[in-house]
């Protein structure tokens, strides 16, 4: 029984592939398209790639064009060749902006770029032009079909904007004093703070904001010690009282307390 079934099986898809050669062979567009529904059906969209490419042209300025091209785009977004996916349905709104599908079009032109986003680690150039293209969508398409999806996306890529710029500023915390990593993460945690103001890391930024410039302020020359721990105090404030539940604030008192002890010890002299 077993043996009949792999015979039967292997008989399939020897027919299927003949059927399939037959149709890239044939000079019949009819064929073609026959077997690229058939491909679509069974979800094998990278297979119907090569037809779409033999037929398109001859589809051009006819009314199956704009079917034609929306299939090719959805063929290559499945495919994930995410980049033709994008410059294909971009090119569809150019050629038919009024068509049933333009909304169709757009989101995915977009849904193609957030597919492109890389991990937060490296450059967010595609991260940016996908949020472009997403925020396009959703200024066109308010309430239109793809909208709930449109804004959870870009959610999702802002959260990577910001862990991204987060991430960069608590490196030059880490570095420390070595080449200049306070004074450098001071003012990328500052522009954090004022350029990601709904992010879930302002808490954290805050705190290291803190952190780091106590740190500088400490390790300065002792003439200059005074003005940049009142600088750590004046951030201490601003974070217990944005913050005063936060899982920092221990730490975050531990320092106003050496920022206080430094400035009695001073003023007793």
């Amino acid at each position: 029984m077993k043996n009949l079934v792999v015979v039967f099986l292997i008989a399939t898809i020897v027919v299927s592939c003949g059927s399939y050669q037959k149709a890239l062979k044939s000079e019949d567009n009819t064929e073609k398209v026959v077997m690229i529904d058939t491909l679509f059906a069974k979800g094998k969209y990278g297979k119907s790639l090569a037809l779409f490419e033999q037929i398109i042209p001859a589809y051009r300025g006819t009314d199956s064009a704009a079917p034609m091209a929306i299939k090719y785009a959805k063929a290559l977004y499945e495919d994930n060749s995410y980049v033709n996916s994008a410059y294909q349905y971009e090119r569809f709104i150019q050629s038919h902006p009024q068509n049933e599908n333009a909304e169709l079009a757009l989101f995915m032109a977009a849904k193609s770029h957030y597919q492109m986003s890389p991990i937060f680690s490296k450059d967010q150039n595609d991260t940016n032009i996908a949020l472009t293209k997403l925020q396009e969508y959703i200024n066109v398409y308010p309430t239109g079909e793809f909208s709930i999806e449109a804004n959870v996306l870009v959610g999702e890529l802002r959260d990577k904007l910001d862990k991204k710029a987060y991430e960069t500023a608590k490196q030059y915390h880490h570095f420390g004093n070595f080449r200049g990593g306070y004074i450098s993460a001071i003012s990328a945690f500052e522009n954090f703070i004022l350029d990601h103001p709904g992010s879930d890391y302002q808490d954290d930024a805050q705190y290291y904001l803190l952190e780091s410039q106590y740190e500088y302020g400490i390790n300065s020359f002792s003439d200059l010690v005074p003005e940049r721990l009142t600088k750590a105090k004046e951030y201490y404030d601003t974070f217990a009282k944005r913050y005063p539940s936060s899982e920092y604030r221990e730490n975050a008192d531990e320092i106003l307390a050496k920022i206080e002890d430094y400035n009695f010890k001073n003023t007793s002299k």
